[in-house]
């Protein structure tokens, strides 16, 4: 038996395109629309939400251009489905996420789209990330799928490290670790590397440690354990640190824009596979 709670429905008026000598002109608005409801079973009620929304991105090319092949202006349609029950921990959460191509004087072209388990999601720069809601000793899953292809590239436990060797979002190295869904848990977590159109390598870090005694992760050129580096103007060669709690450091090296898994220093007990 379902008991709708409420119901919203979300406007969005539209591409408004000014021309020099002419007034605005408003095309026909996109519409979407949200809810909730509440399911009434013999355990306990489940309140589930469906929330719809829109949002303008502009999409930079390489160089950080609004202009170029890669560049463009999207439109991007969000749906996120959370459903919460008594007595059961944890909220169970579906994204869907659909962009158009937007052109002045022409219809919208869907460009591409997704679904991913999650709670909700948020662009950061030229990726689309996505949160699937950590609950008791289960880490946060963040997903990052590409703006400009919508393919899934990194899935992490925190937010992703950044390594800038050239101006632009093409010159920025990414780092993510983690494990990747809640039911791959006895799996070992993964470290992956490359840039926000591409994944280059991925590793999988063996050890007898559980999903929940992970390790922070950092970089470092000089010593010291940075969340950033700045090395434009310079190689790509620095080091990528996991740190334990317990004080247990795994160094990886990155030497001229590669990781290189046969020179990191690991203790005893830990190994790096390569993975496609």
């Amino acid at each position: 038996m379902k008991t709708v709670a409420a119901a919203l429905v979300v406007t969005l008026f539209g591409l408004q395109t000014t021309y020099r000598g002419t007034e605005k002109k408003t095309v026909t608005p996109y519409r979407a629309e949200s809810s909730a409801h509440v399911i009434q079973g013999k355990e306990g009620w489940t309140f589930v939400t469906e929330n719809r929304s829109f949002r303008f991105v502009e999409l930079l090319d390489d160089l950080g251009n609004p202009g170029g092949d890669q560049a463009a202006l999207l439109l991007l349609e969000e749906t996120y489905r959370n459903e919460r029950t008594d007595f059961i921990e944890g909220v169970r959460g579906k994204a869907t996420v659909k962009a158009w191509t937007l052109r002045p004087g022409r219809p919208r072209e869907l460009r591409w789209s997704f679904q991913e388990t999650g709670n909700e999601g948020i662009p950061r720069d030229r990726l689309f990330r996505v949160t699937a809601w950590g609950c008791c000793d289960v880490p946060v899953v963040y997903s990052y799928y590409s703006l400009v292809s919508g393919r899934k590239l990194y899935v992490s436990n925190s937010d992703l490290l950044e390594v800038r060797g050239d101006d632009g979002p093409g010159g920025v190295r990414l780092v993510a670790f983690g494990y990747s869904e809640i039911s791959q848990l006895s799996e070992p977590p993964r470290l992956e590397y490359g840039t926000d159109k591409n994944v280059a390598q991925r590793f999988s870090v063996i050890s007898s440690r559980q999903y929940d005694d992970a390790p922070q992760m950092f970089v470092s050129r000089i010593g010291e354990l940075e969340k950033t580096l700045d090395l434009r103007g310079s190689k790509l060669t620095f080091l990528i640190v996991l740190k334990y709690a317990d004080g247990v450091e795994l160094h990886i090296p990155v030497e001229a824009d590669a990781v290189h898994g046969e020179k990191a220093v690991l203790p005893e007990g830990y190994s790096l596979r390569v993975e496609k």
